[in-house]
């Protein structure tokens, strides 16, 4: 009799201390409440399983302990993947629905998993999430870490500021090993990119190599970290630290890498485009380059953001407040970008060229997306909007086929005609003989009187491929003209004026030497023709001539 009264006394505390439990006032009225029910009673200064269960549907046989056991487990779950919860993210409202018209809220939003559900008038945790429970701590923990922790000596299990003392030195050791995973991933890579690049006979990559497959052993680095990272059972605050860092590192090394092939892609279609005639695949390349950079850019910012659970759609969609606003701002952008394609499609000019156009003279170093830039002749680097030289007047110089060469050469009034006829058939032949000079069109005729000289008008034009193969290319040209010049007997004037004194001094021979007869002048022009023996249309030099770039006569002249 007395024992079994004993025995019905416990019955009904228990009894009662369930009853209580589950009928705690307002424990879960709400999603919200329920999950501060459930939450707020497993925290270490605070750990009450008993009050942690009351908002459990109770499965079929399963008594206190049990439920006890998979509050627990899915406590763990949630720290370990850091999946903090956010009492203001929770559903607040006794009748609230999701989306699809359900008497549902999910604990977490971004693992629909583990829900409440509104049974009999109160938020619970349905018997499905129970039993799903053990599934979910299974496939977060790994059954090897749990039974190495639970073999772990005393020692190693005692705790200090919220950490185990294991913990701490599983995370070393752990990064050890993913160090040694990063480093052994990009030797392999490398070895075997460089195997298949040579059977595409691409050469001349072997940096570009090493940076692709850095990203390639962060990103195996970090997956072995995440692989590994909910074995290491970090407290919710730590965990969320870590997991935000292992998805920004993952998603970082991904777009590294995209970024990093892209640049293959084009070095690869960069020699492609280097082995053809036209230059139009050139740039072609350098705005696929720049634009895949962009691209490869807007897709991994997008992606960083989503894995860092960023609403995206949301994002954007309140973009569309500051629509105008940013269509204003992108004007100039969008310009620049369509400034881009026209000078694509009409090829004004190509990278190397020589051009003066919006005020800016100089050779096109690259045409971007969104400016061309121009390295002027005193070194410095010019950035042009493409919108600019889209409307601009564009001069071409590379595009010459011809390089024009016009001046006056002004010859004494002493000259006699004869001489002035010589002068100006001797330039002609000059030019006639130059290797240089455009054959079928110059002009040399004499024009005028100056104040102190007889004006000759040379006009004519250089085939050369360089300003300073034109350079040369004039001045072996005047030198030939000084020599004909000296040979007929002319000489080059400058402004003069004549002052006549009357003296008494003793009267000097002032006179003329006499000019050469006409054959002899003819003779003389013959000669500085095409087969003649006296002009050197190439040029003449008393050295190797010191040439830009001509270390052969630097070494000469230092011998």
């Amino acid at each position: 009799m007395g024992r079994a009264l004993h025995i019905a006394v416990v019955l009904g505390v228990l009894g009662m201390a369930w009853s209580a439990a589950a009928q705690v006032p307002g424990a879960c009225r709400t999603p919200r409440e329920a999950a501060r029910t459930f939450l707020d009673n497993l925290q270490p200064d605070n750990d009450r399983p008993d009050l942690a269960i009351a908002c459990f549907e109770r499965p079929d046989g399963m008594g206190n302990a049990g439920l006890i056991e998979r509050a627990r487990e899915l406590k763990a779950v949630l720290d370990a993947r850091g999946l903090f919860v956010v009492m203001e993210d929770v559903p607040d409202a006794a009748d609230y629905k999701d989306e699809n018209d359900r008497l549902r809220a999910p604990l977490v939003a971004s693992f629909p998993a583990v829900y409440f559900q509104r049974i009999a008038g109160e938020w619970q945790f349905p018997v499905s999430v129970i039993h799903r429970v053990p599934q979910l701590y299974a496939e977060t923990f790994s059954s090897w870490g749990e039974a190495l922790i639970n073999r772990l000596p005393p020692i190693f299990r005692s705790s200090f500021a919220g950490y185990e003392l294991w913990q701490p030195i599983a995370v070393v050791g752990l990064l050890l090993l993913c160090f040694l995973v990063s480093r052994l991933t990009r030797a392999l890579v490398q070895s075997r990119l460089v195997r298949l690049l040579a059977r595409l006979n691409v050469e001349g990559v072997g940096e570009q190599l090493a940076r692709t497959a850095r990203p390639i052993g962060l990103l195996a680095a970090t997956g072995l970290f995440a692989l590994f990272m909910t074995d290491l059972r970090l407290p919710i605050g730590s965990a969320r630290i870590v997991v935000i860092a292992v998805k920004v590192v993952a998603a970082w090394a991904g777009v590294l890498l995209a970024y990093r092939l892209a640049d293959l892609v084009v070095m690869r279609l960069a020699a492609k485009a280097a082995t053809t005639a036209t230059r139009t695949d050139d740039q072609l390349v350098v705005l696929l380059r720049k634009t895949l950079r962009v691209l490869v850019v807007a897709v991994g910012i997008v992606f960083v953001l989503q894995n860092l659970n960023v609403d995206v759609t949301g994002l954007l969609a309140g973009l569309g407040i500051g629509g105008l606003a940013l269509a204003l701002a992108a004007k100039d952008t969008a310009a620049n970008l369509f400034g881009s394609i026209t000078i694509l499609i009409d090829q004004p000019f190509y990278v190397g060229d020589w051009i003066q156009a919006a005020g800016v003279e100089g050779t096109v170093v690259e045409i971007g997306l969104r400016s061309t830039r121009v390295r002027t002749f005193y070194d410095s680097e010019v950035s042009v909007p493409n919108s600019t030289l889209a409307v601009a007047n564009i001069d071409n110089y590379s595009r010459r086929n011809y390089r024009r060469f016009k001046t006056n050469l002004s010859i004494g009034y002493e000259s006699t005609p004869e001489q002035v006829q010589a002068f100006v058939e001797g330039v002609r032949a000059l030019i006639a003989r130059h290797p240089d000079t455009r054959k079928d069109y110059y002009e040399v005729h004499f024009t005028g009187y100056g104040d102190s000289w007889l004006e000759v008008l040379l006009y004519t034009f250089f085939q050369v491929g360089t300003w300073s193969q034109e350079l040369q290319a004039r001045q072996h040209l005047l030198l030939e003209i000084k020599r004909l010049a000296d040979d007929v007997g002319v000489s080059f004037a400058f402004p003069t004026q004549t002052l006549h004194i009357e003296t008494q001094a003793e009267a000097t021979d002032r006179s003329i030497p006499a000019a050469p007869s006409a054959a002899e002048l003819a003779a003389r022009v013959r000669g500085y023709g095409p087969g003649g023996d006296r002009g050197k249309p190439q040029g003449r030099t008393l050295t190797h001539g010191f040439f830009a770039g001509d270390t052969s006569a630097r070494g000469n002249a230092e011998g």
